[in-house]
């Protein structure tokens, strides 16, 4: 399976170019801030004109701004994979369609110098299928919203409001770290509730892995949790 690869650098960024494009779309005002150590909950929230990242490292942006998962950027290790910014940015006016991805690369690149370039690489994945006994899913609504938390027993829960299979699907490719393809067939927008165990735990920024509580009870993996879905 072929899947574009972006690779996120830190460079200079050139004062000026003779016979320059258009300037690309930008926000009206943005302020960015090192998040609180003790912040919790990450991810992402869209609304018509407005974009807010949370408690999120750089490597995060870069994945929002360019539409890509966490396995196809590489080029952004060190203190862009653990130093969490909050980012909330503004626009004239409501986004046209992913406008606000495009907004989102002009402020980090006039915000962090930040350059990239993309290659293609080879990887294997999985594929979404549904069950034996074919989908029993109920219909739902607009707007989705995903996003990732982290239990103090190093569990994580996905929790998605009003989102596609394919959405969901992107998500737990995030999770896996390899590409994940919806092949259900399966139209319409669902809640979605996942509580697993990651196979490998969390680690502190300088990398040693931080052990669970000791009560804590071993739960299941991401391939056997039980993954409820309902209407949204």
């Amino acid at each position: 399976m072929k899947r574009g690869m972006v690779a996120a650098l830190l460079a200079a960024i050139p004062a000026g170019v003779a016979g320059r494009s258009p300037a690309p779309p930008s926000f009206e005002a943005a302020t960015i801030r090192l998040a609180a150590r003790d912040s919790a909950g990450s991810g992402v929230n869209l609304s018509p004109a407005r974009i807010r990242i949370v408690n999120s490292p750089l490597k995060f942006c870069v994945r929002v701004a360019w539409d890509v998962q966490d396995f196809q950027v590489s080029g952004a290790s060190g203190w862009m994979d653990t130093n969490r910014y909050e980012i909330d940015a503004v626009a004239a006016g409501p986004f046209n369609g992913s406008e606000f991805r495009v907004m989102l690369q002009t402020l980090l690149a006039d915000r962090f110098g930040l350059v990239i370039h993309r290659e293609t690489r080879d990887r294997a994945g999985y594929v979404l299928l549904p069950g034996r006994n074919g989908p029993k899913l109920p219909a739902a609504k607009e707007d989705p919203d995903i996003m990732f938390s982290t239990a103090p027993s190093g569990d994580v829960a996905l929790e998605a409001t009003n989102a596609t299979l394919s959405q969901l699907a992107e998500a737990l490719a995030s999770a896996l770290r390899a590409p994940v393809v919806d092949q259900t067939g399966i139209q319409g927008r669902f809640d979605v509730s996942l509580q697993y165990t990651p196979d490998q735990p969390r680690r502190t920024k300088s990398g040693s892995p931080i052990a669970p509580p000791p009560d804590a009870q071993p739960g299941a993996s991401i391939f056997s949790a039980w993954c409820r879905i309902s209407s949204g």
